[in-house]
């Protein structure tokens, strides 16, 4: 029933998800559309004219024209099949202005698209467009001005303001086109944002002077701006967003001052109150409206101040939501920007899940291709083969050919497939054969090729075994690993915040919680602290805390200063597994050497494993050393990458089996402890037996299996063993029982001298029982000694769960 339950839960998840996506998938088609609409106005140069018309009628401290040239020069940089819808916006817009304006702003553009035609090489450069846009400027005003009144110092100075002005905003517009005509996934910068707010409010500084009614047209399309960045990308930008916007405004007016603190507090409560949606953006505005005419003390002013507002905020209803989400995406911080960081990252997990896939079919393909075929009957013509080219050698330029093959053909041809077949001839075809000693020779040498011959299809048929065996893991391992790419994250923003709350109520402060896994038992989850740790704190007060908030004994995994300029400390906190080892390694080397043939390891593997080892290569010193550590090692990491232990002894069997020029014999014991249960599962392969000792009781644990390298293919039998807190393990290299040979039975000497250990330090018992040993066996040291003892016990935390008010499910 349980089970049933389970599997309906993961039914109704797995609904909803589709759901959600689905949900989402129509969503990303309505904004898509209307993400098209605004991306043909801005291909067909729809936004490039009316962009021109606002810069061109922009005008700044009453004389100042210093947004047309750097627009179309951004334009001619990064879009030159536009240059003319902007040439004819800028100049309608400056007609509007009068006569002179217009031919002062054709002229300075023809002029900078001669002068870029002519240094074409060198004018893509972002400061040589820069430099070139302040000349013409300065070179056009100063004609345009000697040809109206006479010039002086002053009019100079206003020349060379206008023209630096130019060459920054060129440089500003060169930034901001680069966010507009490169679609990225990347987050905005904030310079990039600034550029984008400095262009905003130049296109919309073309409104200055433009009423409708009592209403200023300017001060609508700056407060919607301002209202638009704060609902995208919060109060930050928005406010930032809100100076950008007045001071821009002010330059064309002093007017205009009381307008900034407006715009920036409507920047700032629009964007705190950017959860409520447009409501929330809205009401900020109007709060903001209110408090700047309430400290204007004019009543009318602010009668008509709160329509300017409502027209911002009704035009920010009608706005399409994908237009703000579009800009959201790639503000940091926004949710629309950690949703799109999410769908790409599930995007780009789903794509490697299925590549990684893909390489685990064509591994389990390969490794099916290689796999042992049946072998298949031998030959039957074979001897008459071998025959065959035997007597073309020896019989056909014989002078009995005649009286063998044709008058007694059937006694030469029985006689002849014995010698093929056996290689030994009967009685009696030494004295019917005149040639009989070559022809004993030639079968000879055809039965040693022929031996060579099947040794050499054994030895690819066990390379053959030995690859496809590695496939075959390798593809289980790669399999797997699809498996948890392709798990869907969990949305644990909830539980986070719940935490943050918990430990908050507590005195403690965190500044980010990030939750890899809830699952019971493989909890996994980061915390960012303000402070840096000296007193233990994550140990002692936050893993209590966080064990009663999730109901599960948590640990600190991992713990770390923040690096410079950065101040803090983060840790990483885990399940504790039900169960912990130490272990204690003891040696002696041959004729107490330095170098000893055997080999060893005890260390913890994937999935909360932890995996102890003996390799006892044949012979001593350091050959044998080289043996045994090179199979240790291809051991440890096989099953470090997640090999189950059967097929890493198999193939590290195969390797040496192929690779085996001599007597190369390795014994490996090998225990896999469960952590979390403490199930043991040993394989001995040649190895002696392990103890296991339980207070008084010592049980053995023994297996008849050859050493590694011995035969091609090898059955191994895998024992399980359950083990409780308090026992230890000991596991022995044959050195230590072979050294007994004055003792009747050593197993059952070593059964005592286990029983009889008083300590339950690992390492302290492995060295009493190796110093046994050589006392046994006089002092004398015959064979290499190893021990490894390894001593099991219940995770106790050190400190005791904090009980809190509520648990985190």
């Amino acid at each position: 029933m349980k089970e049933w339950t389970c599997k309906m839960a993961n039914v109704h998840e797995a609904n909803f998800e589709l759901t959600n996506a689905l949900s989402l998938n129509r969503t990303r088609r309505k904004e898509g559309k209307k993400l098209h609409v605004m991306k043909w106005i801005y291909e067909k140069g729809i936004f490039h004219l009316l962009a021109g018309l606002m810069l061109g009628r922009a005008i700044v401290m009453v004389q100042f024209m210093p947004f047309a040239l750097p627009f179309f020069a951004a334009v001619m940089i990064m879009q030159r099949q536009k240059a003319p819808h902007t040439f004819a916006g800028l100049t309608a817009g400056a007609a509007a202005l009068g006569l002179l304006p217009a031919l002062y702003t054709a002229s300075i553009l023809l002029v900078y698209y001669i002068s870029f035609g002519l240094l074409r090489k060198y004018a893509n450069n972002q400061f040589i467009a820069a430099g070139l846009a302040a000349l013409v400027t300065g070179v056009v005003k100063t004609c345009y001005v000697w040809a109206l009144r006479p010039l002086d110092w002053m009019e100079g100075f206003y020349i060379l303001s206008e023209a630096a002005m130019t060459g920054i905003l060129l440089l500003i517009f060169l930034q901001s086109f680069l966010v507009l005509t490169k679609g990225r996934r990347s987050a905005y910068t904030h310079e990039e944002l600034v550029a984008l707010s400095v262009l905003a409010a130049s296109i919309a500084l073309g409104l200055t002077g433009l009423m409708a009614g009592d209403l200023f047209v300017s001060h609508i399309a700056a407060r919607y701006l301002v209202l638009a960045a704060a609902l995208s990308a919060g109060a930050l930008v928005g406010s930032t967003a809100g100076v950008v916007i007045g001071l821009i405004f002010c330059l064309a007016s002093f007017a205009f001052i009381p307008e900034v603190a407006l715009l920036a507090v409507t920047g700032l409560l629009g964007g705190l109150l950017k959860s409520g949606g447009r409501i929330g953006a809205v009401i900020g505005l109007m709060l903001a409206t209110i408090l700047t005419g309430l400290m204007m003390e004019n009543a009318l002013r602010l009668e008509f101040s709160l329509y300017e507002s409502a027209i911002a905020a009704l035009l920010l209803f009608i706005t399409p939501a994908g237009w703000v989400r579009a800009l959201a995406r790639h503000i940091p911080g926004s949710e629309e920007y950690a949703e799109e960081q999410q769908h790409y990252a599930k995007s780009v997990r789903d794509v490697t899940a299925e590549k990684v896939e893909h390489f685990s079919v064509m591994f389990k393909k390969l490794s099916d291709s290689f796999s042992d075929v049946e072998p298949g009957a031998e030959n039957a013509g074979a001897a008459d083969e071998m025959i065959g080219c035997v007597t073309q050698q020896t019989c056909d330029q014989c002078f009995r050919k005649e009286f063998c093959w044709s008058e007694h053909f059937d006694r030469t041809y029985e006689w002849m497939t014995v010698l093929a077949e056996r290689g030994e001839p009967e009685s009696g075809w030494k004295s019917y054969c005149v040639k009989s000693e070559i022809m004993e020779k030639e079968f000879e040498q055809f039965h040693q090729d022929k031996a060579v011959n099947q040794l050499m299809q054994q030895h690819m048929k066990d390379g053959n075994r030995f690859v496809a065996r590695q496939l075959s893991g390798l593809a289980d391992v790669m399999s797997e690993f699809a498996n948890e790419l392709q798990r869907e994250t969990q949305q644990n923003g909830e539980q986070e915040e719940k935490i943050l709350e918990e430990l908050q109520e507590y005195g403690v402060r965190a500044d980010q919680i990030d939750i890899h896994c809830l699952e019971s038992g493989r909890v996994d989850l980061d915390v960012l602290l303000p402070f840096q740790e000296k007193h233990g704190e994550c140990d002692k007060l936050i893993a209590p805390m966080l064990s009663s908030i999730l109901q599960e004994t948590v640990i600190v995994h991992q713990k770390g200063d923040l690096p410079p300029p950065y101040y803090g400390t983060t840790a990483t906190f885990r399940s504790a597994k039900a169960f912990q080892v130490t272990a204690g390694i003891a040696h002696a080397a041959y004729a107490g050497g330095l170098v000893s043939g055997d080999s060893y390891t005890a260390t913890p593997i994937h999935e909360g494993k932890f995996a102890a080892a003996i390799c006892d290569g044949m012979g001593n010193g350091q050959k044998a050393r080289e043996e045994s550590e090179e199979t240790i090692g291809l051991l440890e990491e096989m099953l470090k990458a997640g090999i189950e232990e059967e097929l890493a002894i198999k193939s590290v069997n195969s390797i040496l089996t192929v690779k085996r020029t001599s007597d190369m014999y390795s014994t490996v014991d090998l225990a896999m402890i469960d952590l979390q249960n403490a199930r043991a599962r040993f394989l001995k392969v040649g190895a002696v037996p392990s103890y296991v000792k339980r207070g008084k009781q010592i049980q053995m644990i023994e297996a008849a299996n050859l050493p590694l390298g011995f035969f091609h293919e090898m059955e191994m039998d895998i024992l399980e063993h359950q083990l409780k807190s308090g026992d230890m393990l000991f596991m022995l290299s044959d050195g230590l029982i072979d050294g007994l040979r004055s003792i009747e039975n050593p197993e059952r000497w070593m059964r005592r001298q286990i029983a009889e250990l008083v300590t339950t330090d690992p390492q302290e018992a492995a060295d009493l029982l190796v110093e046994s040993a050589v006392r046994a066996a006089g002092g004398s040291i015959d064979d290499d000694m190893t021990v490894v003892a390894v001593k099991i016990d219940h995770q106790v935390p050190k400190w005791a769960a904090i009980p809190l008010k509520r648990s985190v499910g």
